[in-house]
């Protein structure tokens, strides 16, 4: 019997100690995680959009913004944006410099 319940006690400890050695790991993994995320935070805030989009040729702009942008839906007033990984924005269209089409609309359709 005490040679089961040795057996027993020992398995449990190393199945504790697999178990720490995973959460070590996994603390790890998110620390760098975050450590890169404010690394690019970093970069973000350093960076000088306007003066990038103003010295990239039409292609290279296409690229940023498919790069950025990961849904666009077109409303009738207004845009709703949603940039990779985060919360969609609403966008009037006089934001972006766009004219809002007015549009009377009824039962049936268009007047």
């Amino acid at each position: 019997m005490f040679a089961d319940e040795d057996g027993r006690i020992n398995r449990a400890i190393e199945a504790l100690r697999s178990e720490e050695a995973g959460e070590r790991d996994a603390t790890g993994l998110r620390t760098d995680l975050a450590e890169r995320f404010e690394e690019v935070g970093r970069i973000l805030r350093d960076m000088e959009v306007e003066r990038i989009w103003s010295e990239a040729t039409e292609q290279e702009r296409r690229v940023l913004v498919e790069e950025l942008v990961d849904r666009l839906a077109i409303f009738p007033d207004h845009l709703e944006v949603t940039i990779a990984g985060a919360p969609r924005l609403n966008v009037l269209l006089s934001e972006v410099g766009l004219r809002e089409k007015v549009q009377n609309v009824g039962v049936g359709g268009g007047i």
